[in-house]
């Protein structure tokens, strides 16, 4: 399980890398920012589901923000 973290973790950030000085090189910077930001986060949650760690839905994060709201419209 270990090795296939190990290895998930290091094509990542060897894939960042190379993607990010090939941004840089062509002066895109806030582009370069944006897809190191997306490229780590998706390092994170895809280690974690890797490893098989039962990740909380982001349904229901988004449900509890808006489920009051919608209930206030329904009952006028």
């Amino acid at each position: 399980m270990i090795a296939y973290i190990l290895g998930y973790v290091l094509f990542v950030v060897v894939w960042s890398i190379f993607r990010i000085r090939f941004m840089l090189s062509k002066q895109k910077n806030k582009e370069a920012m944006v897809n190191g930001g997306i490229l780590g986060i998706s390092l994170l949650i895809g280690s974690l589901l890797i490893a098989q760690v039962k990740l909380p839905s982001f349904v229901h994060v988004l449900q509890v923000l808006l489920e009051p709201a919608g209930k206030q419209l329904l009952m006028q």
